[in-house]
């Protein structure tokens, strides 16, 4: 008889660990902290379970862990799941054990709930220790409750069952308050470090976004000074040219920080992937007359997603590749068809070394002298937004090839 009760107190406390560790998982997949609803769900199962291997001491008394998922529920997350977790608790007793002493059951339970729900507010600013002392506390409180009244009822307790129902419920109740301590402090320090992470990045995008910014626009600036003292129409005209320069190289700094700021994405449309890349080299060909292209396209094939974004984002490969031949090079287009598309766009620039390719699409990240990487983030940020995928092949000094990988759209004209 004390291996079975033993067994069971054991495997009611593996219950109330999985369900522990179900909650730091569902917080670590989620990024969010369970709602009201879920944990209502996973502290009804696990009491489910601690009811159905409850331990049955003599008519009316069982031992079990059922009353710790309903502290920790109750403390961590308020009143009304206190309230709602009470009556999961009174009708499962009734149902899978019976109505012997229920009536007990719901006065211990309810007295329990009106502490719990009084002191949850403060039990989350409190100390460890003290909140460990807490549950002990409440925990003993039941169980002299249940003692007291097996007593008047003369329900038959032998001394070493005591143990099962005092010594292991106690035991049971600390080492679960310390678990549930554990991963609300590590979900504390998880936020913490995102938080912080996105505050760094912030503060260096608006770093990076107003250097790049203020350089063509003070380089404007001073054009357009010139041009108001400037009377040579010739050179006036120059002056203005290099000012409309500068501020296009703002302009576009700034689009690719919006790329990936930009919250309001545009209507999803097909992109016939062709047209897009064919559009791209016809513009680009000519600004880069010292790298020779090719192309190896496919007809009729389309992805969804944005237009202005698809060309962007191959846009600024393309660009990256012709800017890693100073020198002049070859680069080519390369469309391959299996159960997705892959467009490959390779160079014979100066390559990466695997460093190189490990933080590539990094923020701020760039092999150039000047630059910022926003270009390449940005194309990476819209490749996944694609629900696609971004990889790279390089060498130093021997090229680079970027490959990505999209979903095909069906092909409406077909048929």
């Amino acid at each position: 008889m004390i291996d079975s009760a033993l067994t069971n107190l054991l495997l009611n406390f593996l219950f109330i660990i999985v369900g522990l560790l179900a909650f730091a998982l569902y917080f670590d997949f989620k990024k969010k902290t369970p709602s009201k609803s879920i944990v209502i769900f996973l502290s009804t199962f696990t009491i489910l379970l601690c009811v159905l291997f409850s331990y049955k001491l003599t008519a009316g008394v069982y031992v079990d862990l059922r009353r710790i998922p309903f502290f920790l529920a109750s403390l961590y997350f308020g009143p009304l799941v206190s309230f709602v977790l009470m009556g999961v608790i009174i009708l499962l007793r009734y149902l899978f054990i019976g109505s012997g002493l229920i009536h007990l059951v719901i006065l211990n339970y309810f007295i329990t709930f009106l502490i719990l729900a009084a002191f949850s507010n403060g039990f989350l600013r409190a100390k460890k220790k003290v909140k460990m002392l807490f549950t002990v506390v409440i925990c003993f409180s039941m169980t002299v409750f249940n003692l007291v009244f097996g007593y008047v009822y003369e329900a038959e307790i032998s001394r070493n069952e005591y143990i099962y129902l005092v010594l292991i419920p106690l035991v049971a109740t600390i080492i679960s308050v310390m678990i549930a301590e554990m991963i609300r402090k590590l979900i504390i320090m998880r936020r913490t470090l995102s938080q912080h992470e996105k505050l760094q990045v912030e503060s260096q995008l608006a770093a990076s976004i107003s250097h790049e910014v203020r350089n063509p626009l003070t380089s404007s600036k001073g054009f357009l000074q010139l041009v108001r003292e400037e009377k040579d129409e010739e050179l006036q005209k120059q002056f203005i040219d290099l000012s409309l320069k500068g501020i296009d190289q703002a302009t576009h700094v700034i689009e690719d920080y919006l790329t990936f700021t930009n919250s309001t994405p545009d209507k999803i449309e097909r992109i016939n992937v062709k047209h897009s890349i064919v559009e791209l080299i016809e513009m680009v060909e000519p600004l880069a007359q010292h790298v020779s292209f090719s192309h190896q396209l496919i007809d009729d094939i389309y992805v969804e997603g944005q237009a202005h974004s698809f060309r962007k984002c191959i846009g600024n490969i393309m660009n990256n590749a012709i800017e890693s031949m100073p020198q002049g090079g070859k680069l080519s287009v390369e469309m391959i068809v299996n159960e997705n598309l892959i467009i490959a766009v390779t160079d014979s620039g100066l390559g990466m070394t695997k460093e190189q390719i490990k933080r590539f699409g990094e923020p701020f990240f760039t092999t150039k002298d000047e630059g910022t990487g926003l270009g390449v983030m940005a194309a990476n940020i819209i490749v996944h937004s694609m629900k696609g995928n971004i990889q790279v092949k390089s060498e130093l000094n021997r090229g680079t090839t970027v490959y990505i990988e999209l979903h095909k759209s069906l092909n409406l004209d077909a048929g």
